[in-house]
């Protein structure tokens, strides 16, 4: 039964892979970069009430609205074009940057400020011991809470499915809807999203022993 629909449920599953690739690079980027300006060693105070700000927003607001708002009042209010790919790929970014952003900031200000005064000491400037000096121990921090949170952005981009992207929920939708095999359609997609989280967990998991072996 399922067998004529392998090749529509793997071209979903690749527009998933995809949406959430780019959902993770640009939640990392936004959420790298705000962590660094709202740590408490740079004190950048007006700089980091607006990072704040822009966290709790993130993390208060479901990611469902964010996506609806994104894809219908977005457009409305600028008076542009916005793909449906595009607003949902925009709200999730917006979505998980506040919670990376926050992760991001709690691994920097664990680190003692010990290292910092050590560096400074050295004749390390305060962009090299970032650099060099504490995001690397940060990272060390970090990597479990990241990983949680990036498996959450992959089951997330099946609310892509409401605005009409034909990622892998959506693809099942319309499948079930002309075919009304909802069972093995459903338990399908269960099995492939399985099978996408024990992937990423893998290779997320190799790329964190090799991290912790080569520090």
């Amino acid at each position: 039964m399922i067998i004529p629909y392998i090749p529509l449920l793997l071209k979903g599953a690749l527009v998933t892979a995809t949406t959430w690739i780019c959902a993770t690079v640009g939640s990392l980027l936004l959420g790298t970069i705000f962590g660094i300006l709202s740590c408490n060693q740079l004190k950048l105070k007006k700089l980091k009430i607006i990072v704040r700000i822009f966290a709790f927003i993130a993390k208060a607001v479901p990611a469902y609205v964010q996506i609806l708002i994104a894809y219908f009042a977005v457009p409305t209010v600028l008076n542009i074009d916005i793909s449906n790919f595009t607003a949902g790929v925009s709200a999730l970014i917006f979505c998980s940057s506040g919670y990376v952003t926050e992760i991001i900031r709690s691994g920097i200000n664990t680190v003692p400020t010990s290292q910092w005064d050590a560096a400074y000491v050295l004749g390390y400037s305060k962009y090299q011991t970032l650099v060099r000096i504490i995001l690397p121990q940060a990272i060390r921090n970090i990597f479990p809470t990241l990983l949680a949170e990036f498996e959450q952005l992959l089951k997330s981009t099946s609310l892509l499915a409401t605005i009409g992207v034909t990622e892998l929920t959506k693809t099942g939708m319309n499948i079930i809807s002309r075919e009304l095999l909802p069972i093995p359609i459903y338990l399908t997609l269960a099995l492939m999203y399985i099978l996408f989280s024990t992937l990423l967990q893998t290779v997320l998991l190799y790329t964190e022993r090799y991290y912790y072996d080569y520090r």
